[in-house]
């Protein structure tokens, strides 16, 4: 009856391996085309100055630039830039479970290897999504600044531009000019001014930045 038990568990997982393994080389397959409409435009094209790019990825994914795709020693628990974009553009409904597996498989070993930083940025700037407004769904920080403040990205000011920014963990938690969003911001200023250290995703939501 063991000798049954160990077999069945190790057929499981030779075809949860097996699975995974598909899952890569199909992603792999769509990567050219998912990427495509971000490929020839840069972060500052859409409006985002070098300084509120480094402010992006300060707040959002403080190892972006360093990373494999994923963040160590949590890569299933978390969730970088990287793993926000295969989300967004491998998946037609995401569960977790398995499908975080295939998630970070997937930006770890097709993604990061092959799409530059400055793309990925591009293209989460372009789709993330930043909460409901009126029954309409918002995707991408353009069409976010337009909807919440009627202006431009590139014509926001720094605390709309952070109030943005501060949606990202929990878009319809934290929109903007409301109790929620204005505290967040106040913790997003205090890593921006050095009064508060913030150096991995798992903490995005900056609770220790809490304390006034």
């Amino acid at each position: 009856m063991k000798r049954k038990l160990i077999y069945l568990v190790a057929l499981l997982c030779g075809a949860l391996a097996i699975y995974e393994v598909y899952a890569v080389v199909i992603a792999y397959q769509k990567l050219p085309h998912q990427f495509a409409p971000y490929a020839s435009v840069s972060p500052k094209d859409i409006g985002l100055s070098k300084k509120r790019q480094d402010i992006l990825v300060t707040i959002q994914d403080p190892t972006f630039f360093e990373h494999s795709g994923i963040e160590w020693p949590s890569p299933i628990t978390t969730t970088t830039i990287t793993q926000s974009l295969v989300k967004k553009l491998f998946f037609k409904k995401f569960t977790k479970g398995f499908k975080k597996i295939e998630q970070t498989l997937i930006a770890r070993f097709v993604v990061n290897p092959n799409i530059s930083k400055e793309i990925q940025l591009t293209a989460f700037m372009s789709t993330v999504y930043l909460g409901e407004k009126d029954g309409i769904q918002l995707f991408g920080f353009e069409q976010g600044a337009r909807s919440w403040f009627n202006k431009s990205l590139s014509e926001l000011d720094d605390d709309e531009y952070l109030s943005l920014l501060a949606m990202l963990p929990g878009p319809n938690m934290f929109k903007p000019n409301t109790v929620a969003s204005r505290e967040r911001v106040r913790r997003i200023k205090q890593v921006l001014n050095g009064e508060c250290i913030y150096e991995h995703v798992s903490q995005i939501f900056l609770e220790q930045c809490s304390e006034r």
